[in-house]
């Protein structure tokens, strides 16, 4: 089995990439998406879904935001 990745986005620096994996016959048996860090390229995550791996960055960038204590 042969896999293949392609970029499909960058979010926020983030990179989201698809990736098939096709059989003997070059017919796609399984995909999937991977979100990649900024800067180390690290997988972060993987999805069956691009719009899951998009929820993935947006909820990491705001759990990162600064908490700010009520008045």
């Amino acid at each position: 089995m042969r896999n293949k990745r392609h970029l499909e986005v960058n979010v926020l620096g983030y990179r989201i990439e698809r990736i098939q994996q096709f059989d003997s016959h070059g017919i796609v048996t399984t995909q999937w998406y991977e979100v990649l860090a900024p800067y180390s390229n690290d997988v972060l995550g993987h999805f069956a879904h691009r719009a899951e791996a998009e929820r993935d960055i947006i909820s990491r960038e705001l759990a990162a935001l600064p908490r700010h204590a009520a008045a």
